[in-house]
């Protein structure tokens, strides 16, 4: 079971292991089920914003709340949440600035089933396109880290074919782009992963020697 508080709120959100999600606006005195004819694989808090939640579903439709679930809202994602992504939704200190990680092409044999990256400068009115063949995206920019805002950062597969579930192993870039992705530079041939703590931007990539080392900025 997943479940967490709007900060600063009595309400409580919870996502059974039946993928159903439930409300309580008492700190769990009484309960309510959301959209009952949904299937939610997860729900996201936003990281900058205490009265926003977002409930994702199996397709490319979601529920998000900006009033600390006293309203549900209905909206459309660019394409059903990957099963390859860590994080489905990343944010941004500027509240409205979203990236979703979505899957294309995976229907029939899901030949060229891939991640696909979106990002919204309007809380998912509109989106557009990051890059294909993905496994994560965000924005470098957070509170306590000094980034342009308009920076993303992504691990981008070098081969951008075939079934994404069977590139693992291949070489991974990490990859920032300015404005947006716009203009795109290659940090590191062979990434494991990134994270952001605090202040500091932590890579983890392969050496020559097979070994692993670290970027801190």
């Amino acid at each position: 079971m997943q479940h967490a508080y709007f900060k600063d709120s009595e309400t409580i959100l919870a996502r059974l292991n039946d993928h159903s999600i439930w409300q309580s606006s008492n700190e769990g005195y009484i309960w309510t089920q959301l959209e009952s004819d949904k299937k939610f694989v997860r729900f996201y808090h936003h990281k900058y914003s205490n009265d926003r939640a977002y409930l994702i579903t199996e397709h490319d439709e979601y529920f998000y709340t900006t009033d600390t679930g006293k309203n549900w809202w209905s909206a459309k994602a660019p394409a059903p949440p990957s099963p390859f992504a860590g994080d489905i939704l990343s944010f941004h200190p500027t509240s409205d600035y979203l990236i979703w990680m979505g899957v294309k092409d995976c229907g029939g044999n899901q030949q060229n089933c891939h991640s696909e990256a979106f990002y919204s400068l309007d809380h998912g009115r509109t989106w557009n396109l990051i890059e294909k063949y993905v496994r994560n995206c965000a924005f470098a920019k957070e509170a306590k880290l000094n980034a342009d805002p308009k920076e993303i950062v992504c691990e981008s597969y070098t081969e951008k074919q075939g079934n994404q579930r069977f590139l693992a192993g291949k070489p991974l870039e990490l990859v920032i782009g300015s404005n947006f992705y716009s203009n795109k530079q290659k940090l590191f041939d062979w990434v494991v992963g990134f994270a952001k703590f605090s202040e500091f931007f932590v890579v983890a990539e392969v050496s020559l020697s097979s070994s692993l080392s670290g970027l801190y900025l």
